[in-house]
């Protein structure tokens, strides 16, 4: 039975998107605060390396969908681009070079609903694992030293290949 005003059928797909995105987002962010909640920075950490080692493991076929052959930052940059455009977050890579590359994400629709350390912690080791899949070894290290959830005004991603 529908109710008076409720048309969810008619919505666009690009509505349907954004509200399942928010939807999940929300359910992330709850899981990730209920984790930080009981476990601490150490369930945090759990959590954060299983997102790098399935992203480790997607790599390839990410490499694939963005249409990239090439193991270096560079392709990191596209797959990261090619995910943020799927969430909706905008921003721009500052600096790709060989050893390193920084990205500034001004706006990011998901950010209202995470704790920081969905972001600075998970994400960061899901971008890390994108890195050592495309790279093909584990020597780089990616971090978020700025977060729109923790209040700052941008999302900084910084990626380093160490010697």
């Amino acid at each position: 039975m529908e109710r008076k005003g409720d048309n969810a059928m008619e919505l666009s797909i690009e509505e349907k998107w954004k509200r399942s995105r928010a939807a999940l987002s929300m359910l992330l962010g709850t899981s990730i605060k209920a984790i930080s909640e009981s476990y601490g920075k150490e369930g945090l950490e759990k959590v954060a390396k299983a997102w790098e080692e399935n992203n480790k493991k997607a790599s390839k076929r990410l490499m694939e969908i963005v249409g990239r052959q090439e193991r270096n930052l560079e392709t990191v940059a596209r797959i990261i681009d090619f995910t943020d455009s799927i969430y909706g977050v905008e921003g721009e890579w500052t600096e790709i070079g060989l050893k390193r590359a920084i990205k500034i994400e001004k706006s990011c629709p998901l950010a209202k609903q995470f704790p920081s350390e969905t972001c600075t912690l998970c994400f960061s080791g899901s971008m890390q694992g994108i890195a050592r899949g495309v790279l093909g070894h584990d020597q780089v290290i990616c971090r978020m030293p700025k977060s729109l959830p923790g209040g700052d005004d941008c999302c900084e991603i910084i990626i380093e290949v160490k010697e």
